[in-house]
């Protein structure tokens, strides 16, 4: 069906007024009009409804997005008509699925209500004040704080489907209004308890990855204040407990949104729409050269940071126009294959395990105690907005961990901080626990911080060191890679070798007419301290592992 090309005008009933006459006309006639407040979503989507009715071919979502430009002007001139500047704060701007602001924290809920006799989809907002003041409202543009200033909802989210699962019960709800605070200590041992009690791990990683999937579950309902969010991969062979593990993570996450099969444009779309938590299975595909693949890996990649977006160019009448979607959140991936590099390093990496033929936790029923697990829900619903200001604190405090920085410091940063949150509650020996794990999960999965073809090279360039002083070329390095892993090498050129070994400071120089590689034994003892691999292959008395070891005496 071919689009409508249309104009929408607003006549305020008063100056920087949102309440006036919306009309929407097509070659100069008028198809719709009425007189609404464009700043109240349920009138705006009452009006965009009607005019869908009218006209199907028109797109509606374009309109809105119109409207919400015209709201955001009509802001703009009530501040300069009070003297205050124009430009907003960008914390002043945020998401409302989920949002800390000192002020006032809040959360989406979808509920449904019947309108005209058919059920529909709403959102409600619940938002906790800093004075403690607990409310329910209808969602609207905008939430007027105290010094009579403004936090923004951008974008404005369409009605939920009328399937959606609240994740909040309407009783854990009521509670919470009623002045209900879960005990933070209680709930943490209680959702430690439910990982334990259905997922079997080895019995040296069973306290260390119970404490890291709890903390990185209610990390879900926090993760707006912080820079970064982490992901979760969740490795294994076939039959190992990957998807029990996110069958736990599916009913104790905020929001999530559980998919084996989602197209990338339907990933982003999806997360810009909804919020929540993404659980991405059977994500072998995420290694595959196909474009599909390269697609979600740059959404995955952005978005473990604040301001992580997809863009596409969207069209809008005659023309197009860039649209960005914002695709900044939790997600935990499970597969066979290990995950690219690039998104190890993003990731938190824990490895499954087939559980003993004795064990009773696989046969455990999943959904054998709803209560429990809705009563959990509702605990980490209310924890979220109870302590809004803890989170934002919280964020503000930099956690040290010996043996760890960079982007590994960044990746498990906000884990830290929420083990030290708990523990200060009376969690005793927390955040010591979730620090070592992390380093030993970072030992393990150092290795996948290279790419096996890469870390093959530079094991054959130090093989053919041994045996050749003087440094060894391109075409020699590969031809020794080929001997080592003949089915990896099939179509490396001696130039892709030259460039796999300057990604790790490896170059070549000319010497006696030949461009040899020769690397020094502080590059080979950098690389094999940061990438953790063994470049001394063969012989334990070969000239390369001599000149290591004198390197490593003071």
């Amino acid at each position: 069906m071919q689009e409508v090309s249309i104009d929408i005008s607003f006549e305020p009933k008063k100056k920087a007024s949102t309440r006036g006459q919306l009309l929407v006309r097509h070659d100069g006639e008028v198809i719709h009009s009425d007189v609404i407040d464009i700043a109240k979503d349920r009138d705006l989507t009452a009006f965009l409804n009607k005019l869908k009715n009218l006209c199907p071919a028109i797109d509606t979502e374009n309109m809105r997005r119109l409207v919400l430009a015209e709201v955001a002007s009509i802001a703009t001139q009530r501040t300069e008509k009070q003297g205050k500047p124009a430009d907003l704060d960008e914390l002043r701007v945020v998401r409302p699925h989920l949002f800390y602001a000192p002020e006032v924290s809040g959360l989406l809920v979808p509920s449904i209500r019947l309108s005209g006799g058919t059920p529909q989809g709403r959102w409600l907002l619940y938002v906790q004040w800093a004075g403690g003041k607990r409310e329910c409202r209808e969602l609207e543009q905008s939430l007027t704080l105290s010094n009579n200033e403004r936090i923004w909802f951008l974008p404005m989210p369409n009605d939920p489907r009328i399937d959606m699962a609240s994740g909040w019960s309407a009783k854990g709800r009521q509670k919470w209004l009623e002045g209900y605070v879960p005990d933070t200590t209680d709930m943490f041992k209680s959702l430690s308890s439910m990982f334990n009690y259905y997922l079997d791990f080895p019995a040296e990683e069973a306290s260390g990855h119970l404490a890291t999937l709890s903390l990185w579950a209610i990390l879900t309902y926090v993760y707006p204040v912080w820079p970064t969010v982490p992901y979760l991969w969740i490795g294994g062979p076939l039959g190992s407990g990957k998807s029990r593990v996110f069958d736990v993570l599916g009913r104790t996450v905020y929001r999530p949104l559980v998919s084996s099969n989602m197209t990338a444009p339907c990933l982003f779309r999806t997360i810009d729409a909804q919020g929540g938590t993404l659980l991405l299975d059977e994500a072998e595909r995420l290694n595959e050269r196909s474009a599909e693949a390269a697609e979600i890996r740059s959404i995955l990649l952005s978005g473990y940071k604040t301001g992580g977006t997809a863009h596409r160019m969207e069209k809008r009448g005659d023309s197009f126009q860039p649209l960005a979607f914002n695709v900044y959140g939790p997600k935990a991936i499970a597969g066979i294959n290990d995950l690219p590099a690039a998104l190890t390093s993003r990731s938190i990496c824990i490895t499954m395990f087939k559980a003993a033929k004795n064990s009773p936790k696989p046969r455990r029923r999943i959904d054998k105690d709803p209560d429990k697990w809705a009563t959990l829900s509702d605990d980490l619903h209310c924890f979220s907005l109870t302590n809004g200001q803890r989170f934002l604190e919280a964020a503000g405090e930099y956690i040290s961990c010996e043996g760890i920085s960079g982007r590994d410091m960044e990746v498990w940063q906000p884990i830290f901080a929420l083990a030290k949150l708990i523990e200060r509650a009376g969690a005793t020996g927390l955040l010591v626990l979730t620090q070592q794990h992390a380093r030993y999960l970072l030992d393990k999965s150092q290795q996948d911080m290279i790419p096996d073809l890469d870390e093959a090279l530079l094991l054959a360039l130090v093989e053919k060191l041994n045996n050749q002083l003087g440094g060894a070329t391109a075409s020699e390095v590969l031809s020794t890679a080929k001997d080592m892993e003949p089915a990896m090498f099939t179509y490396m050129t001696a130039r892709g070798v030259g460039s796999v070994l300057k990604r790790y400071g490896i170059c070549s120089s000319r010497i006696g007419g030949k461009r040899l590689f020769r690397p020094s034994q502080k590059q080979l003892l950098a690389i094999q301290e940061s990438y953790g691999i063994y470049l001394v292959a063969g012989s334990a008395d070969n000239e390369v592992r001599d000149l290591l070891e004198d390197a490593l005496v003071p």
